[in-house]
């Protein structure tokens, strides 16, 4: 019976944990037409910090989103980098706070990817979409794509972290940068 009680409140203190940090704020996806992924100048990114989709929906098409993904990423010569995850994920939240935390990180993934959250939660696993890609075993993971969308890298975050509460800066710049899109 302790351990019930026992189990019971720590699952009352994680849920109270999690539901108060603040979920990352939602980009507007773009219409499909290449000309406004791209400012007035043509030269810099509409999306400040390369996301299309910052968020996890379980609304979203990522399939949709994928597609409106691919013109961004040819026309600014970058890769697409799929985050799957869900609001439920405490590391995918430690994830957020990682790139908050590294501007330049943050600004290094903006320059050379295009990132889309994917949901994987009770509310929709995506199943469909994310059966051409290999099996996870974790969450958050990453997939990354080709700016054609042919998959690349499966990447197990666990292998970026620090073992503490987030992730380790040389390793997760190491692991971007050697999916960068080769220069043309």
């Amino acid at each position: 019976m302790a351990r019930l009680v026992y189990f019971l409140s720590l699952l009352v203190v994680l849920t109270l944990a999690c539901s108060t940090l603040s979920a990352p704020s939602a980009v507007t996806p773009i219409p499909p037409a290449i000309s406004t992924s791209l400012s007035q100048n043509g030269n810099s990114p509409a999306f400040p910090d390369s996301a299309l989709v910052n968020v996890y929906d379980p609304s979203r098409n990522p399939a949709n989103d994928l597609a409106q993904a691919l013109p961004v990423a040819q026309a600014e010569n970058k890769r697409i980098m799929l985050e799957l995850g869900g609001d439920w994920c405490i590391w995918c939240k430690y994830m957020d706070e990682f790139y908050a935390s590294h501007p330049d990180i943050l600004q290094y993934r903006a320059d050379h990817y295009v990132l889309i959250k994917v949901n994987v939660s009770e509310d929709n696993m995506n199943e469909g979409f994310l059966s051409q890609y290999p099996d996870v075993d974790g969450y958050p993971h990453i997939f990354i794509l080709e700016n054609t969308g042919k998959f690349l890298h499966s990447q197990d975050t666990a292998d970026l972290e620090d073992g503490d509460k987030s992730y380790v800066p040389e390793v997760f710049t190491a692991f971007l940068e050697k999916w960068v899109l080769p220069s043309q």
